[in-house]
């Protein structure tokens, strides 16, 4: 059975690793395809995500795993923020507002910690020492 953690935990546990093995044994236990993609869009340069995140929105006050919902539900649903993808809707492509009030919702719902991840993925910028495209191709490809 995999354990069940939220993205931010994943990461934290990867940061208290002390060797290069640790940390691809954190990430191979944890793999799964919604991780795999939310890498993918941190770290993909050719992926270009459009919203303006909100100025202000209201954190979630629910406890970690008893929020509305959680960043690896979102993950599948963020192709609508990224620009020029095939399946946004329209309506979003045009509108930077309802991308932002979209947003907003999105970031209202997850867990504070899921919230600020999400949004220093949008910006490319995990910040998560040691993690870096490298490691992560050397842990999937078991070498």
């Amino acid at each position: 059975m995999i354990d069940a953690k939220l993205f931010p935990e994943i990461f934290e546990e990867f940061e208290k690793a002390e060797t290069k093995a640790d940390k691809m044994a954190i990430l191979r236990k944890y793999w799964h395809p919604k991780f795999q993609e939310f890498l993918e869009y941190a770290f993909n340069p050719n992926i270009k995500f459009d919203v303006i995140p909100p100025k202000e929105w209201r954190p979630a006050v629910e406890p970690a795993g008893l929020n509305i919902t959680y960043l690896d539900l979102e993950v599948p649903k963020l192709y609508r923020f990224i620009k020029d993808h095939p399946n946004r809707p329209y309506e979003l492509a045009a509108d930077d507002a309802k991308k932002t009030k979209l947003l907003k919702v999105v970031l209202e719902a997850l867990h504070p910690s899921e919230s600020e991840l999400l949004l220093k993925m949008l910006k490319k910028n995990l910040g998560i020492k040691g993690l870096t495209t490298k490691l992560i191709q050397e842990a999937i490809s078991g070498k």
